[in-house]
This record gives C-alpha cells, structure tokens and sequence, in this order.
C-alpha cells in the first residue's frame, strides 16, 4: 500500500515540472563584483560577485544610480544598476555613531579568492569612476589598485572593458572614525 502511495505522489510530483528549463534555470547576462578595501591600510578585506537580471550596457560607465539619505541621526546610502535597479550596494550611516553594510550581507573573505603570479598594472586613472564623488576627498587610485592588483577575479572583469567603479562606504560620520570606513572597488562584466 505505501509503495502505492509513493508512486502516486511521485507521479503527480514530476507531473508538475513544466518541460521549458528558463523555470527551472535562470542564466544571468551581467555580473558586478564588489571587492572590499581597509580605508586606512589598504588591505584587501574580501568581495563578491552579483549575477544581475539587467542587459550588459555597452557603454564604458558602469550605470549605477546613488539614493543617499543624509544622516540627521541615522542615513544610508544605496546603489542600484540600471535599468531594472537592481540593488549592489546598501548600508546605513549613523551621526556619531557606527552604520553597517546591509547588503549585500556577507562577503567572501580574501582567502576564498584566486591570485595571480603578476601583478596587473594599474590602468590609466580616467578609467576610475568615482561612484557618489565628495567634494574634498582625496581617492588614493594606486594604493587602492595595488590592494587587488593580483586578483584572478580583477584580470576577468578588466577584459569586460568597462571603467572600474571606486566608492567611499563611511558608516559614521561626524566625528567619524576612519577605521570603520571602506573602500569598495566596483567592476563589471558579462559573465563566463
């Protein structure tokens, strides 16, 4: 009797299954990869690779759009790709006090990454797009480069031939402590 019963419910499972895989697998046609740097020393602390719904763009500007909240107490600040604002980057941003990264949650940590032999030579600094530029602040392009300069992940995204994206996280602010703050280097490229 249970054997019929399995059968029975086997059968009317897989009966559910529509045939057409796009239900089942979705391919991604575009990929970001967010690589986290110390503010103060450089270190590279880790990344990650979002797979996007959106089209690649063609043009060389990476198409990120910034909703940013001022901290009165509390802030945050957001980045979306475009068009379909697709959600890359989020955190909060506290006045005298300390803000978190939201999203994306978690990142790999540096030893889950591939290195290279070579260092990859820093490309020319009108490749750099400043995501969410501050007027007074300086943005150390080598020290920052030379941080994920042997990054196997870094030579694929280069090849995708789109300016690399630079962005300053600061979760605190006002008497801000520039130890808590990132560096993220923002690339993109269409996935293997």
């Amino acid at each position: 009797m249970k054997k019929w019963i399995f059968i029975l419910l086997m059968g009317l499972l897989t009966g559910c299954l529509d045939d057409d895989d796009k239900y089942i697998y979705h391919t991604h046609d575009n990929s970001v990869v967010l690589l986290k740097i110390n503010y103060t020393d450089f270190e590279f602390e880790g990344g990650i690779e979002i797979f996007l719904h959106s089209e690649f763009n063609e043009s060389t500007n990476i198409p990120i759009s910034v909703d940013y909240v001022p901290p009165g107490d509390f802030g945050s600040i957001s980045l979306y790709y475009e068009p379909k604002e697709e959600l890359i980057f989020e955190g909060s941003i506290v006045w005298a006090g300390s803000g978190e990264r939201t999203f994306p949650r978690y990142i790999y940590h540096p030893d889950n990454f591939l290195y290279l032999d070579e260092e990859i030579e820093k490309p020319a600094d009108e490749r750099f797009q400043i995501i969410f530029p501050e007027e007074g602040v300086d943005y150390p392009l080598e020290d920052i480069w030379n941080s994920i300069n042997d990054l196997a992940i870094v030579n694929r995204y280069l090849k995708g031939g789109k300016n690399i994206g630079l962005f300053r996280y600061t979760p605190s602010v006002g008497v801000g402590d520039p130890n808590e703050w990132s560096w993220y280097v923002i690339m993109n490229t269409i996935p293997n």
